[in-house]
């Protein structure tokens, strides 16, 4: 251990020795502002050697490990999480810590690159664009921690550093949603619109985008008035891939249908058969529910641009798409269906995410908590007496 500061503010180093390929490396760190903080390190690196795993030294720069960890857990990831991932690193965690060695990488470091990405212009995306939210840098900071994780567990470096920063806190924004009267007028004045039947059950049934573009003919029994939902479709970059499996275990399941939503699909589907017979060879057969005249699906980002133009048409407050599934579930529960109910019919995996989410959407619960108590206890007082 060496003392490389001045007699008023004194800088600590600690240093040892390991074997790695029948070479002995030096591993160091530092500088430390306390001699007891050097010590407790060096400590912990000879008790890691006394087990069998000392670390070992890399040159690595934080940008070089980031690339190895994805492709390690490229395998076991979804496409779109794999997606995700890949956008976190290049846009925000590349530009900031890419370059920096991993070895010397310290909490400061860390706490800098996030304070940065706060301000405008603080990612790739250029110097107009906007900082980042707090709930936007917790998903950034999970995916550092992760990687950073599995780095220790590589013995690359001794212990997390992202570990010791605070870690941002997911912004919980006031939820958007309609009324039921808000939500008649959208879609009476979309009902002529190609998207409608699509608008439609979303509105009536809470199923999620990717769930509604992913649904195919076969997953509608419209005798039975139910939608499985056994598949999605998500975008990943600009294009949009069909997977066979749902966001959870909860997402498959089966939903019931009124009787107006079955004759809004029972239209829709004949009109897609006029279609398919007008193109003749040149339509594209997908057998999804919801395409564009040609037959090739429907594309999010269509969606989603149409949609925020109906809304504004139809002279109703602004929400996203999204926002259907949430004026869905709060509908429901503001009507006095049973939480569990509710859970069900929109794939939360349990009722306790969905009180999670919507428990200050349900008006008068605590009121009516308060009344029956009260009639409880009274009606002992009076038994009593």
């Amino acid at each position: 251990m060496r003392n490389r500061g001045t007699e008023r503010a004194p800088r600590w180093f600690a240093y040892h020795f390991v074997t790695v390929d029948g070479k002995r490396r030096q591993i160091s760190r530092g500088p430390f502002d306390r001699k007891k903080d050097a010590e407790a390190w060096l400590r912990a690196e000879l008790q890691l050697a006394r087990e069998g795993r000392p670390t070992i030294p890399h040159r690595q720069t934080v940008g070089d490990l980031l690339d190895e960890w994805l492709a390690v857990v490229s395998h076991r990831l979804a496409p779109s999480t794999l997606a995700e991932y890949q956008r976190i690193v290049e846009h925000r965690l590349r530009p900031q810590l890419g370059a920096t060695k991993l070895a010397d990488l310290r909490p400061a470091h860390i706490a800098r690159a996030f304070d940065a990405l706060r301000q405008p212009g603080g990612n790739r995306r250029g110097k107009a664009s906007k900082g980042l939210s707090e709930t936007t840098l917790m998903h950034t900071h999970a995916v550092l921690r992760t990687a950073l994780a599995w780095a220790v567990k590589q013995r690359m470096i001794s212990t997390n550093p992202a570990e010791d920063v605070d870690r941002p806190k997911r912004q919980r924004g006031e939820m958007l949603i309609w009324s039921a009267e808000e939500l008649g007028k959208f879609l009476a004045h979309c009902q002529s619109d190609r998207l409608y039947p699509l608008i439609r059950l979303a509105a009536f049934t809470g199923m999620r985008r990717s769930e509604l573009l992913g649904l195919v003919w076969t997953d509608v029994d419209l005798s039975r008035s139910t939608v499985s939902i056994r598949r999605t479709r998500t975008r990943i970059g600009y294009e949009m891939v069909d997977r066979a499996t749902t966001k959870s275990a909860a997402s498959a399941r089966l939903v019931d249908l009124d009787a107006e939503t079955v004759t809004v699909l029972a239209d829709w589907r004949k009109a897609q058969a006029a279609e398919r017979e007008l193109w003749g060879s040149a339509y594209e057969d997908t057998a999804h529910v919801f395409t564009r005249e040609d037959g090739t699906p429907v594309h999010a980002d269509h969606l989603a641009q149409r949609f925020e133009r109906l809304v504004k048409a139809a002279g109703v407050p602004a929400i996203r798409f999204h926002d259907l599934r949430h004026t869905h579930a709060s509908l429901l529960l503001a009507a006095g269906v049973p939480v569990l109910d509710v859970s069900r019919r929109i794939g939360h995996a349990s009722a306790a995410v969905t009180l999670t989410v919507y428990a200050r959407l349900m008006p008068g619960q605590g009121q009516r908590a308060a009344s029956l108590f009260a009639s409880v206890v009274d009606r002992s007082d009076r038994d009593a007496t």
